[in-house]
Formats: structure tokens, sequence, C-alpha cells
């Protein structure tokens, strides 16, 4: 984040920022704490976004007025992505259509990132590692190794393992090398736009909605509602499609397993059919989402640890390899004048 005032509202004043995350749970912190206690909701949040920058400021006005002038919450959040997350404008459709919107938005509230801030700083520094290498690699395989080999050439010697190695790959680097650019404009926009970072990680997160809504479900189905009626419910306001499909097929078939054991697994499934009361399953479905939330983490986590040592030792050979090429020739030339 930027460290300097002017940097940070010049950081906030680019399009395409949208809402951050804290941003977003704050806005739906506030909307559960306003039906929790029974206030309206427009003067916490006009209230509220004096405090915030403009753009986000003049977005949650607007959403306060038109909450004051009758429209339902629902309607209001309804694809307004650029001042609530999506998980969020979810969690607030489905608690404003069962009336469980305190509990919804702490079950929300309770979610933590899928991979840490420490192991996104460590792809992040192999990312710049990486277009660094990229730039000192072409330069080397394009302007040094062909002059090598060209004067290896010229004395009659034979070329080292390591100066072939490198005249191989040169081609391979310097395409590579080419990308980085268009790599470096990619990554500046998807720096500067939370939406597009969050379209690219979309098909990255289906797992993580699956367990969001394992955990919406468990919290209408512990207050009482039906499975199949709140699974309904939901798949009315889920914005991914394939997993509304799948609510949608739960609901419209409650007495068979078979959907409910493709949301949730076969064990998991056929537990819930033993419960005694229906609303003990509440407790199970979120069990369940925290196993799958954990088992997620861990990968994403594993894939992480193994990323950053990788690239490093990939990169670390590629070097060796050049430097080879590059004073391997230079001893023996040395050596022969001498």
């Amino acid at each position: 984040m930027p460290l300097f005032p002017l940097t940070r509202r010049l950081w906030n004043a680019l399009p395409g920022r949208g809402c951050s995350g804290v941003e977003s749970a704050s806005i739906l912190r506030i909307l559960a704490a306003c039906a929790e206690a029974g206030v309206a909701a427009p003067p916490m949040l006009a209230a509220w976004a004096d405090s915030q920058r403009p753009r986000q400021a003049k977005r949650v006005r607007r959403m306060a007025e038109r909450l004051a002038a009758g429209e339902s919450l629902e309607r209001v959040v309804d694809g307004n992505l650029a001042t609530l997350l999506d998980e969020h404008v979810v969690a607030a459709r489905f608690g404003e259509r069962t009336g469980l919107l305190p509990q919804v938005v702490a079950a929300a509230m309770k979610r933590e990132a899928v991979l840490s801030w420490r192991y996104r700083v460590a792809i992040g520094y192999l990312a710049v590692v990486l277009v660094m290498f990229l730039g000192v690699a072409g330069y080397l395989s394009l302007r040094i190794v062909p002059i090598y080999a060209k004067i290896i050439d010229e004395f009659g010697m034979q070329r080292p393992a390591s100066l072939e190695l490198a005249s191989a790959m040169s081609g391979f680097v310097v395409l590579a090398s080419a990308m980085v650019p268009l790599a470096v404009a990619a990554a500046v926009v998807l720096l500067v736009s939370r939406r597009l970072r969050r379209w690219c990680a979309w098909p990255l997160q289906a797992g993580e909605r699956a367990s969001a809504a394992m955990e919406l479900l468990g919290v209408a189905v512990a207050a009482g509602r039906p499975l199949h009626e709140a699974a309904g419910q939901l798949a009315e306001v889920q914005s991914d499609r394939r997993l509304a499909r799948r609510l949608a097929r739960l609901a419209t078939h409650p007495d068979e397993q078979g959907p409910l054991a493709r949301l949730i697994g076969r064990v998991a499934a056929e537990q819930f059919s033993t419960l005694a009361r229906p609303s003990d399953g509440g407790w199970l479905l979120t069990a369940v989402a925290a196993r799958r939330r954990e088992r997620s983490r861990r990968r994403w986590t594993l894939a992480a640890e193994l990323l950053v040592p990788v690239g490093v030792v990939t990169m670390g050979l590629l070097v060796l390899v050049e430097s080879l090429a590059v004073l391997g020739p230079l001893q023996d030339l040395v050596g022969g004048l001498s």
C-alpha cells in the first residue's frame, strides 16, 4: 500500500479501483447492526460515508439515498459490485430474504483469506525478481553469448557444453524477455483495477464460493429454515451460475440425496439424513465448509511454498549456465594466449 498521503490520494483516485475488502465488510456490518438494533440504515451509512475516500463516499451516499427512498436492501445491493464485494452482495441478499441478516453477516465476517499476506508478498517478490532476471538474461543471450560463440569459432576452439546450452536457450530467453513489457503492463493494470483482479481470480475461487454457500445454508438451517427452502433462496441470489444450478436442484429435489451429496459430499449427506432434528444440520454444514476451506488453504499454501524456492532455483540454474558459457571460454582463451 502507498505510504505517503499524496500517493494514497492519487492511488485511490485511479479509475476502476472499486471498493476494498475492508470497505465492503464495514458496509455489511453497518447494515447488519442496523437490522439487529431495528434502526434505519440510511443515516448510519451517510454518516460513515463522510470518513471515506470521495469515490467510495459517493457510492455509499447513493446507496443510503436509495434505501431512504424505500427500495429494498436486496434491490439496492443487487449487482452493486463497485460498493460491495460479490460475496458480500450474496450474503446481504440472502440475509434480507431469510430475515437473518445479522447471523448471515456474522458468518461471512469469520472467513479468512485463502492465502496469507506473507505468501502473497513472497510471490510478488518472486515476480519482481523474475522480471529483472529476464531483462539481464535477455541481454546476455542477445549480446554477450553470441559474441563469445563467434570468438570461439574464430579461434577454432571447440564450444563447451555450457555455451552450446546457452546458445540453445537464447531463443527462449529472448522471447521471454520480449514479453516482459507486456507482463509489466498487465501487472500494472491488475494492480490498479480491483474489478479486473476479481474477474481473473473468479475461476480459482469456485471452491471458496461453494464453502461460503454451505456456511450460509448452515446459518439458515440452524435458525429452523428447511434446507430445500434455504437452498432455493440462495440459488436465486447466487452469482455463480454453476453453483446456483446445484442449489436449485437441491431445492427442487428435497427427498433425493444426490443433489445434497454433490454439494457437501456423500459422507456428509448421509450424516445429514440421519440427524434427529433438521435444525441440527446447521453445525454439520458449517463444519463441512470449514473443513473444505482449510483443505483449500493448505493446498494454496503448499503451492506458494513450492513456487518460491522452485522459481529461485530455476533462475539460479539459468544464471549458472550463462555464467559458465561466458567464463569457461574466457578461461580457455586466456590459457591459450599465455
